[in-house]
């Protein structure tokens, strides 16, 4: 498939969608936002841990040092 191909069925699949008339229930905006904090707090977990490494190994470096 040609990238011309491919940019057309793209703008054939916009340009005639129909309305779904879906929505979203009450419970995913909570799933979305727990999520949103757990990857916050899994992240900051991450770079506690490797600062604390470093920490660990610049110290125990100097110490060797002297």
């Amino acid at each position: 498939m040609t990238l011309l191909q491919k940019i057309s069925v793209i703008l054939f699949a916009l340009l005639f969608a129909s309305n779904s008339y879906a929505y979203l229930d009450p419970g995913t905006l909570n799933i979305i936002i727990q999520s949103i904090i757990a990857g916050v707090v899994a992240f900051l977990s991450i770079i506690t841990v490797y600062w604390n490494k470093i920490i660990s190994f610049i110290s125990k470096f100097l110490k060797r040092k002297n």
